[in-house]
């Protein structure tokens, strides 16, 4: 279903940065103190309603971290993103012509970001809140540079 990340081709392997639960999470903590703190029975009852709400948004979070990233191996790229529409790209490294990596102030402390991969016709996947942008650069252009010298 997704590449094991200790084949023997696998080059570098990451997935999303754990700051995507973060504002689930708080969400979550925010409803937790509604129920516990307030009186009134009514709005005890909104709190467990947001309750549910956040509880299903840190379970689609979790799928969503679990279900999306990146391979490099020897001679491609794979980008796997998606729980209920599941979208993989594998790129050939021969294919690839950009790689573009944002970053805001708290990604570069954090080092998460967003990965932008260009092939050849066109092809543009990107991937946010990815752990290690830059070293994930670092290798595909790695692999490039010896691909080039081995031609």
């Amino acid at each position: 279903m997704f590449e094991k990340p200790y084949d023997n081709n696998v080059i570098f392997f990451t997935r999303m940065h754990w700051i995507i639960f973060l504002y689930p999470f708080l969400c979550l903590c925010a409803a937790l103190a509604i129920v516990y703190y307030v009186e009134v029975d009514f709005i005890r009852k909104i709190g467990y309603g947001l309750a549910a709400l956040a509880l299903l948004w840190v379970g689609m979070t979790w799928m969503t971290y679990y279900f999306s990233s990146i391979t490099i191996k020897r001679n491609q790229v794979i980008i796997r993103t998606g729980v209920i529409v599941r979208q993989t790209i594998d790129i050939p490294l021969s294919k690839i012509e950009a790689i573009d990596i944002r970053q805001s102030i708290l990604g570069s402390i954090l080092s998460y970001g967003m990965v932008s991969i260009t092939g050849t016709g066109g092809t543009r996947r990107i991937i946010n809140f990815l752990h290690n942008p830059l070293t994930c650069r670092r290798y595909i252009e790695q692999l490039l540079g010896e691909m080039h010298r081995n031609d």
